[in-house]
């Protein structure tokens, strides 16, 4: 009897271990073509969860593991994006929190189009910090292009440590950024200030800070990530 129970319970693991093994198996695959219905484009995707979770089962995962090239979500388009969405409901399409990295990403906001090399996205999904990053040339490109909108022709912006330099018609002044009202604004020692990035109004995200180093150009903010998915699985 004790022979017949222990070929019973090996049975029952093997079994159940297989069951974890072949659920994300089966399941990967349709993920990823759910994604790409709901009205994701992508050159390439996938949409992947962990073996061995439980919590598969109950319609969740915890976690989803995205990749992606040449993705657009809303008003952006991202080389590269590979991301880990924590806490995920497969009913109700929520997750609690994301963390990953997008690369060379073009954003379009307020009639302003600015690209940045990568951007970090870390914590709960509501409120996720997502970090910008701006090359020298990226920078430049985006300072001259908002300050020839407003009738300014810059010969050259350098990035200096702590601001920038601005070369107009020979002459040579110093310059900020900073974020005013949620924009992202270039203020010169002469002159108005200048915008450079403005979120919509319905955007679900916000620009919280700014610094400037020899580098490129950071930009902090916050999005709410959860919005931000269901607005980029919108069919049109």
């Amino acid at each position: 009897m004790s022979r017949v129970l222990s070929f019973l319970l090996f049975f029952v693991v093997v079994v159940g271990a297989m069951l974890f093994l072949a659920v994300p198996l089966v399941i990967n695959p349709m993920l990823t073509q759910t994604v790409r219905d709901m009205g994701v484009k992508a050159d390439d995707l996938k949409v992947t969860v962990d073996p061995f979770d439980a919590a598969l089962l109950s319609g969740r995962a915890s976690r989803l593991h995205v990749h992606g090239t040449n993705v657009e979500i809303g008003r952006a388009t991202i080389s590269e994006l590979n991301l880990t969405l924590g806490d995920v409901s497969f009913f109700d399409r929520t997750f609690g929190s994301v963390d990953g990295k997008l690369d060379d990403v073009d954003v379009s906001a307020g009639g302003i189009t600015a690209s940045a090399n990568e951007v970090d996205v870390s914590g709960p999904s509501p409120a996720a910090v997502a970090t910008g990053r701006f090359d020298p040339d990226q920078s430049a490109e985006i300072i001259k292009a908002a300050a020839k909108r407003v009738g300014v022709q810059l010969d050259d912006a350098e990035l200096v440590d702590g601001g920038l330099r601005l070369t107009l018609a020979g002459l040579q002044i110093g310059a900020s950024i900073s974020v005013q009202g949620g924009a992202l604004v270039l203020q010169p020692e002469i002159g108005p200030p200048i915008l450079l990035i403005q979120p919509a109004s319905s955007d679900p995200w916000q620009l919280d800070d700014a610094f400037v180093s020899r580098t490129g150009i950071t930009v902090r903010g916050t999005v709410d990530a959860n919005r931000l998915a269901k607005d980029a699985t919108s069919s049109p």
